[in-house]
């Protein structure tokens, strides 16, 4: 049980991005942003390795480890927003992404929370 929980709180940081300071002039825009959904992506949370798909319609859905969730995504100025039903509780997270070496990275003040690149398109 303590494997799940510690998982799930890995893939809570997936939330893409609470507390993110401003990714400089590498950040993406929203428009950019934007453009990466809809998506299928792999991601390293925490040292733990997370699936998402992001459809074009604000939805996502996720799994790390056999657990799935289900949320939403949007953008808000140049920040992409996420909300998951149970990793975050329900609760909107957002902050701005930027690129390195062919990953999306969110980064906060004390360094990178979470790094994750395109797997494939997702088919709607």
């Amino acid at each position: 049980m303590r494997f799940i929980t510690s998982i799930s709180l890995g893939a809570v940081a997936l939330s893409l991005l609470a507390t993110v300071a401003s990714a400089g002039s590498n950040g993406l825009d929203g428009g950019s942003i934007k453009g990466l959904f809809p998506g299928y992506f792999e991601a390293k949370v925490q040292g733990y390795r997370v699936q998402f798909t992001g459809f074009g319609n604000g939805t996502l859905k996720g799994e790390a480890y056999g657990h799935q969730d289900q949320g939403y995504w949007s953008i808000k100025d140049n920040s992409l927003c996420v909300s998951w039903k149970e990793w975050t509780k329900g609760k909107t997270k957002c902050g701005a992404i930027s690129q390195a070496s062919g990953w999306y990275v969110a980064s906060n003040t004390t360094g990178e929370i979470l790094r994750f690149r395109r797997a494939m398109v997702a088919q709607q």
